[in-house]
């Protein structure tokens, strides 16, 4: 991999981008991914970043996929439960009912 060149003066320039980029509510992100996914995420990103129809789509279509909300009463709770891939699994446990090790207290 290639070091990037720094020209005297464009660290001024880049910090001013970015002070203007985070105050009107963007944020900087750096991912790594696979080289064949590049394409895909670049093609996200702008589509969020345009803003608009496309962006609420965008985020209405993925934000399912990769985000659980929290469960805040027990109907949620156990709604979480039931949509579990475990839910019709029969489950056994069975508690050991030894006397557990014996200890000498000399």
């Amino acid at each position: 991999m290639s070091k990037a060149v720094v020209r005297k003066g464009s660290g001024a320039r880049v910090a001013r981008h970015r002070t203007k980029v985070a105050a009107a509510g963007s944020q900087r992100v750096e991912v790594t991914v696979p080289a064949q996914d590049a394409p895909l995420l670049k093609a996200i990103a702008g589509a969020l970043r345009s803003g608009g129809p496309e962006a609420k789509r965008v985020r209405e279509t993925l934000l399912p996929m990769v985000s659980s909300k929290k469960a805040r009463t027990g109907v949620e709770l156990v709604a979480f439960f039931r949509a579990s891939p475990l839910s019709n699994t029969k489950l056994t446990f069975e508690r050991d009912r030894s006397a557990g090790p014996s200890i000498d207290f000399e």
